[in-house]
């Protein structure tokens, strides 16, 4: 038994071959009470709503009867489930680099912001649904990287749909970060606290943080690439 309700979308069989001889799998396809009027003879098929006079919106209770020695498939069960109400109204930045935005429908979740930096999009941090300036509207406060900024904000619904909006842009004030590498302490150190991340040359993970100086004395003996600010370098520990 499929239950849901009708959101515009048809629902795709895939109806195998009996084992016990050549007949199709499926015998009769029940939806609300009524049998469907859709041609099964097939090895797919479509269960086609509009013969039902079902209108957007209405309650389905589909039942697919079928033999008892083969099963058939439903490829995309997923479209007579309601989509998500839940939709960004609007969203700006100020020069402070304060991101707001209003929203409408269903929260299920915490707000996950996002920022373009090192060819990637990286969680900026997150705003709780309960933490609202006002009834719908919520804030939060960016830490930009030199030069031009992107960002973007996304909310998941109870069905695991991502929902983002379009890319924030902002050109930050801030001035351009440098690096440094003492190879008698060992350390990385940067012109202001900046996020970073560390690569080996093979592109494996080795750490990553918030800081002004990272200090590398444990890892191994060969060359590593730093992102930083907006920036990636390479530097080599001998």
């Amino acid at each position: 038994m499929l239950q849901g309700n009708y959101c515009g979308k048809n629902i795709y069989v895939i109806n195998p071959s009996n084992d016990s001889d050549s007949s199709f799998c499926v015998n009769k396809i029940i939806i609300n009470g009524k049998q469907s009027k859709d041609e099964l003879h097939s090895n797919s098929f479509e269960i086609d709503f509009s013969l039902m006079n079902i209108n957007n919106g209405d309650p389905l209770k589909i039942a697919i009867i079928h033999s008892k020695n083969c099963k058939p498939k439903i490829v995309n069960p997923a479209v007579i489930q309601l989509q998500s109400t839940f939709a960004f109204v609007n969203y700006k930045i100020d020069k402070a680099g304060k991101i707001t935005w209003t929203v409408k429908g269903d929260l299920y979740s915490s707000f996950v912001v996002e920022q373009y930096r090192w060819q990637k999009w990286i969680p900026a941090g997150e705003v709780d649904i309960t933490d609202t300036l006002r009834k719908n509207n919520y804030a939060f406060q960016i830490k930009p990287y030199f030069g031009s900024d992107e960002f973007r904000i996304s909310q998941t619904d109870d069905k695991g749909n991502v929902v983002y909006t379009k890319e924030i842009k902002y050109h930050s004030p801030t001035k351009e970060l440098f690096l440094s590498y003492s190879k008698s302490t060992e350390e990385i150190t940067f012109t202001d606290e900046t996020a970073y991340e560390i690569f080996d040359e093979n592109g494996n993970f080795i750490t990553d943080g918030l800081a002004a100086s990272v200090n590398v004395k444990d890892i191994p003996k060969g060359k590593y690439w730093i992102n930083y600010d907006n920036k990636t370098e390479e530097i080599s520990k001998k």
